[in-house]
Order: structure tokens, then sequence, then C-alpha cells
């Protein structure tokens, strides 16, 4: 039983970690210059789409 607490809190705090990457990700998005969109393979509006999706999207 404690192994399955221990697992299910491991993988909250996975999951937690990995929304927070990328809504630091989405957000840095929003900062770039259009050259360094550019570098990554983005557009201006490819970055305004992905850093306006919902905090939940996947």
């Amino acid at each position: 039983m404690f192994a399955r607490i221990s697992r299910l809190r491991h993988g909250l705090f996975d999951a937690f970690a990995v929304w927070l990457q990328k809504r630091e990700s989405r957000w840095t998005l929003r900062y770039l210059t259009d050259e360094e969109l550019r570098d990554i393979g983005l557009t201006r509006r490819e970055a305004m789409t992905e850093v306006s999706k919902s905090l939940f999207w996947d």
C-alpha cells in the first residue's frame, strides 16, 4: 500500500514538473525576437498560438 502511495506521489510530482516546464517554455516564447524564433523554426504567429494555449493543454 505504501508503495502505491509513493508511486502516486512521484507521478503527481513528475506531472507537476512537466507542467511547470511547459508553462515556462511557453512564457519564454513571448519574449523571443523574430530572429530568435526563426532560429528555432517558428514564426511569430506559431509562437503566439503556443503561448495562448490553455494551462492544461498538453
